[in-house]
């Protein structure tokens, strides 16, 4: 086990984050110039008061993948418990946690302020994820773009998160989907949309088992968007949710086509009705 303290720079808490699979981030302000990687087989516990701020123009939290990284066997087995990070430190539009390639992820009981311009969480081609109790505000939208959810469910495409050193032909970008996801008593406030997605792929594939319940909502949107997923499950009371189609797909390398049959969900399940509007497009 090791202790993180707020002197240490960005690259000494990486070396620990590296070496040691518990850690504990003492309490106190850390300013971060690279984003923090986390490797296999690690728990992070941050003590009470614990707030990480962005000087960089690039993410404030990720999992440790390659351009060769490829379906779900990039890093596992990681929990991440508090924190609260402030992501305008810099305002360069960037994901505030990415989450690629992963499998076997929990996120719990953190808070992010002020993404700038992309998703506050984004998990992209990634099984059996759970975010719980984590709070999302004030996320600002990206001019000329669209609305971007809050917690992003994608896949691996080269539109949708680039890695560095990657080019748009490597095998990370394989069109890998999410499955197993689950998202429960998250707080989504001041943001353009919820959780989600806004995009489908070329390739006949959706993200399967998504599982939202108990969360709460105050955006600008949908608190919910639904585009190309599959075996879906939603309890959260007060909620707008968006069960949309898609005419147009993203390539795996980049790109987007028009789908020739336009694509829809499959086997939705809403299971609170107090409050609840939804909307199909």
């Amino acid at each position: 086990m090791a202790d993180i303290t707020p002197g240490m720079s960005t690259k000494e808490i990486n070396a620990i984050l590296k070496k040691y699979r518990k850690v504990t981030f003492k309490e106190g302000k850390y300013d971060l110039d690279e984003p923090l990687i986390l490797y296999s087989s690690t728990i992070v516990q941050c003590a009470p008061n614990v707030t990480f701020k962005r000087k960089h123009k690039g993410r404030m939290l990720e999992l440790n993948v390659t351009p060769e990284t490829t379906k779900y066997k990039g890093t596992h087995d990681v929990e991440w418990h508090g924190g609260t990070f402030i992501a305008d430190g810099n305002k360069t539009a960037a994901n505030t946690i990415s989450l690629f390639h992963g499998k076997n992820i929990l996120i719990s009981d953190v808070h992010i302020w002020w993404c700038q311009g992309y998703h506050s969480i984004e998990i992209n081609a990634c099984k059996n994820v759970r975010i719980i109790s984590c709070n999302c505000e004030h996320q600002t939208s990206k001019d000329g773009e669209e609305f971007r959810e809050a917690i992003q469910i994608d896949f691996a495409n080269y539109d949708g998160l680039k890695i560095k050193n990657a080019k748009s032909t490597s095998p990370c970008y394989d069109g890998t989907h999410c499955c197993e996801i689950t998202i429960s008593d998250c707080e989504i406030a001041s943001c353009p949309n919820g959780i989600g997605t806004h995009t489908v792929s070329v390739d006949d594939l959706y993200h399967k088992a998504i599982k939202i319940s108990m969360c709460s909502f105050n955006t600008d949107g949908n608190d919910i968007q639904l585009f190309g997923m599959k075996d879906v499950q939603i309890d959260c009371s007060q909620a707008h949710i968006l069960i949309g189609t898609k005419t147009q797909a993203h390539r795996n390398e980049g790109g987007k086509v028009k789908l020739a049959t336009p694509r829809r969900n499959k086997n939705v399940t809403i299971s609170a009705a107090n409050g609840v509007t939804v909307g199909v497009e």
